[in-house]
């Protein structure tokens, strides 16, 4: 069974706020996941490993994203 990351997950995963993701997908810098639950993008492990390849490449501005506190 794969594994599936929302939008949120992702962006914590990487690094980055939700809406820079949502941006490179819809600009195609970032392909479209397959799946869709309840209309909502199911990431897998290889679209994350794509994000984080694509977001490694570039330069860091703005402030960081807050770590989640458990």
């Amino acid at each position: 069974m794969t594994k599936h990351y929302s939008l949120n997950e992702v962006a914590r995963i990487v690094g980055v706020k939700a809406h820079r993701i949502s941006y490179a997908i819809t600009n195609a810098f970032l392909p479209e996941p397959e799946e869709r639950i309840t209309n909502r993008r199911m990431f897998t492990d290889d679209d994350v490993k794509a994000a984080q390849k694509y977001f490694s490449n570039q330069p860091k501005v703005g402030r960081p994203v807050k770590e989640a506190t458990e």
